[in-house]
């Protein structure tokens, strides 16, 4: 069975390699009679953004033979309690703490974030790249980050993980998507952890992610309105961001952890 990468990325003000402003970015893998449907929705997600309407998109369709794909177990899911973004970094920087990131990385990590990634002091395209010890940014480009490419669920699986979660309410698409790309982050050889929230306006929850402890999901990291948002992968240990980068595009496939945490 052969699969197909569907991957969109959608700017304003020129296409992110002319200096446009990222509005939105989608990634699935799906067989071959989901390829059509898979692409209208992720241009449908580009052109009603709540960050405003594109004007560059690019969608690239690129065939994955089904022996290159991986599966992987989804991460568990548990919940920290945080009632004001103040808590909300507190907590993450606590959870950081926990898998061995010190304080003062933890905080410029958060930071990084909070005042905009990318050079501009907006959201960036893919993920800064932090040195889990130092705090040293390591991707190339400040702009682009690193992306991680080829993920999604299996088919059966996904409806199988909703109808777990749908008691505690956790059922979308949103989560489902990100906690995809968090198990292959968190899989992938070198990865420490990983901390995320949206640049969406209308969503503020994020979350820290590890191997260790599973997906984290913590309900404020900003205040509603903000189009600041974006992910650190906490690294210790890589041969080069470029090594990395390729290992965070190998194509995986999830299946669901039975085992909530």
């Amino acid at each position: 069975m052969e699969w197909f990468s569907v991957r969109m990325r959608a700017a304003a003000g020129g296409s992110h390699e002319q200096g446009g402003s990222h509005i939105s970015g989608g990634e699935r893998l799906v067989p071959v009679d989901a390829v059509e449907s898979m692409v209208q929705s992720l241009v449908r997600r580009a052109m009603t953004h709540e960050l405003g309407r594109p004007d560059f998109v690019n969608v690239t369709v690129e065939v994955v033979p089904a022996e290159a794909v991986r599966s992987l177990p989804a991460l568990p899911i548990s919940k920290r309690e945080a009632e004001s973004v103040e808590q909300g970094h507190a907590v993450a920087v606590e959870i950081l703490g926990e898998l061995g990131i010190s304080r003062e990385v933890a905080e410029l990590a958060v930071c990084s974030i909070a005042e905009g990634p990318a050079p501009n002091g907006g959201a960036m395209r893919g993920a800064i790249v932090m040195d889990a010890d130092t705090g040293q940014r390591l991707e190339s480009d400040s702009a682009r980050g690193v992306r991680v490419a080829k993920i999604d669920w299996h088919p059966e699986e996904l409806q199988a993980w909703y109808e777990d979660v749908r008691s505690i309410g956790i059922a979308s698409e949103r989560i489902a998507e990100a906690l995809a790309l968090a198990t292959k982050v968190t899989h992938t050889p070198g990865t420490v952890a990983e901390l995320c929230w949206s640049d969406d306006p209308g969503y503020v929850s994020g979350y820290v992610a590890s191997a260790e402890l599973g997906y984290v999901r913590i309900p404020i990291l900003k205040e509603w309105g903000s189009p600041l948002g974006g992910r650190v992968f906490f690294v210790r240990g890589i041969s080069s961001v470029e090594d990395y980068e390729e290992a965070l595009q190998a194509p995986v496939l999830l299946r669901r952890e039975e085992n909530k945490r």
